[in-house]
């Protein structure tokens, strides 16, 4: 997509009405602004349109960085078409205000090969992590600073190891962070600090070599908390909390103990309560075969359920497991067992049941609500069809052979629980991901804090589908309200790699890729567009 075509967006504002029910809120998306009615009915205004933008695009790839800026506005981040003198690409960034009016627009070259890895708001800054695995052997990773307010921006450089990898991302209010997977080495944590631009380097200390499973920044106090672990078999693995300041200083350094050949961490994420405690929440599995797609491990061993650990002036003080098949609902999105791996434990036989089930999941960092820790994953599994086509032996003589074609990773349902400051488990409750099957693994799921409990949303084929819980009860079943389209005749034949996230105040932003059709306007006959919708919650 060439820089021109970022001028060709269309954006049209108008008003919508909602309904309302009385005592009890429901759970509806709308376009901008929404009027209560004292009856049990829907009205629309004449020839609603939505506050969207469109920029046509060939297929469904994903150019686009969409970062919501709070109040700021919205930006977006892509790689052009076009080049320098130097030959060097122009990388583009963008910032909308709340109407979807591009504010200012700024460009900048970076050698062939860079990748953006990352984009994260804080502070009134858009921080870009960019990368080059390949054909960049000096300063091959940047950092591009950009003050929303004028779009003033500094490039900080620095060379990492050829074939690292960039494993996760932090940002704070002084400074933000990324994890550096160095193979056959320590990995090592990147600390860019936004006073002066500079770059420092944490080490986690480890004698034995690492990867980074995941960082975290309490804002207040600015400690840096990663969960790393060594590298080996599952079974061999060594997991450690790494506390540090942003300028290298080492806090603490915590080898975990909970764990032996029957309880495998796969997933950990820690999180400050206080001065003095840290509370370690994941999924644990029991299976210490790698899950992998195609040859390249996706996320390490399945899980059979959570955990929590507490650690108390750097001290564990005590471990909790909880196996998924204890949790509510647990069986009733299981739509296709005999696609999951099923297999006895001996520990479930006192409770007359003799079984436990992994999965794999995608689990997100922990977040406090009120004075609980909530903890989120999604379940899926690689979904595959079977081939059949004719062919000859030597002698000429047909005969049929089949093969597995992979199709996609189908998502089934969401775990979500909510432990208290001591790692005991308050409750647990679910979202079902229905008709998901994407080529892409990425986190669908967007849980936010309303006045009556926690909203969990996700967005698939042009819907956005939403459930409002408090904790095991649920408040709202989930119900879908359509994506608005420019035009009420469009029809959408394709969306893929949509997402949903958090604006500001009750606001939303939704985006991804349709394939629109309009028999009646000959310019959307047929066209694939990259949309992006505002829409409020009430």
């Amino acid at each position: 997509m060439s820089v021109s075509a970022f001028l060709n967006w269309m954006i049209i504002v108008t008003f919508t009405i909602r309904s309302c029910r009385l005592m009890i809120k429901p759970l509806v998306f709308t376009f901008l602004i929404a009027c209560l009615l004292p009856f049990n009915q829907l009205l629309m205004a004449q020839d609603n349109k939505p506050v969207r933008m469109e920029i046509p695009v060939k297929d469904d790839s994903d150019i686009y960085k969409v970062v919501p800026c709070g109040q700021n506005g919205l930006s977006i981040i892509y790689l052009s078409s076009d080049t320098d003198e130097q030959q060097n690409m122009l990388w583009v960034a963008a910032l909308l205000d709340t109407d979807l009016k591009e504010t200012w627009r700024k460009s900048f070259p970076l050698p062939k090969g860079f990748v953006l890895e990352e984009a994260l708001y804080t502070s009134n800054r858009l921080i870009c992590f960019l990368h080059s695995p390949r054909g960049v052997n000096e300063d091959n990773f940047r950092i591009i600073d950009i003050r929303l307010e004028n779009g003033e921006l500094t490039e900080t450089t620095r060379t990492v190891p050829e074939k690292s990898g960039v494993a996760y991302f932090s940002a704070g209010e002084q400074f933000a962070v990324a994890g550096i997977n160095i193979r056959n080495e320590e990995s090592v944590i990147l600390a860019y600090n936004f006073n002066n631009s500079q770059i420092s380097v944490i080490s986690p200390g480890v004698s034995e070599n690492v990867v980074i499973e995941s960082i975290s920044i309490d804002k207040p106090t600015g400690v840096i908390s990663a969960v790393i672990r060594t590298l080996g078999s599952a079974r061999k693995r060594a997991y450690y909390l790494v506390k540090s300041h942003s300028n290298g200083q080492i806090i603490s350094n915590l080898q975990l103990s909970k764990f032996d050949d029957n309880r495998m961490i796969n997933t950990a994420f820690a999180y400050r309560v206080d001065g003095n405690t840290d509370l370690i929440i994941g999924s644990y599995g029991r299976s210490s075969r790698a899950r992998t797609i195609e040859g390249i491990e996706s996320v390490g061993v399945a899980s059979t359920g959570f955990f929590s650990v507490v650690i108390r002036n750097n001290t564990e003080e005590n471990a909790n497991f909880y196996e998924f098949t204890d949790f509510g609902n647990f069986f009733r999105y299981l739509r296709r067992p005999s696609d999951l791996n099923i297999r006895r434990g001996n520990n479930r036989n006192e409770r007359g049941r003799d079984y436990s089930m992994d999965h794999d999941i995608l689990a997100h960092e922990v977040f406090r609500w009120k004075d609980q820790f909530v903890f989120i994953a999604e379940a899926y599994y690689p979904e595959y069809r079977s081939v059949t086509t004719m062919v000859y032996d030597y002698y000429g003589r047909p005969y049929p052979s089949t093969y597995s074609v992979f199709e996609g990773f189908r998502y089934l349902t969401t775990f979500i629980a909510g432990f208290d400051q001591t790692g005991n488990l308050l409750w647990n409750n679910d979202l079902e991901l229905r008709n998901i099957l994407s080529q892409k693994l990425k986190r669908r799921v967007l849980a936010w804090e309303d006045t009556e409990g926690l909203v969990l949303a996700y967005v698939n084929d042009g819907k956005i589908t939403s459930k409002l819980i408090d904790q095991d009860k649920t408040i709202e079943s989930p119900v879908s309200s359509d994506i608005e389209s420019l035009s009420p005749r469009d029809r959408i034949f394709d969306d893929a790699n949509s997402s949903i996230e958090q604006w500001y105040n009750n606001y939303f932003v939704v985006y991804g890729y349709q394939n629109i059709r309009n028999s009646y306007v000959s310019s959307r006959s047929n066209k694939n567009v990259f949309y992006i919708n505002k829409m409020a919650y009430y």
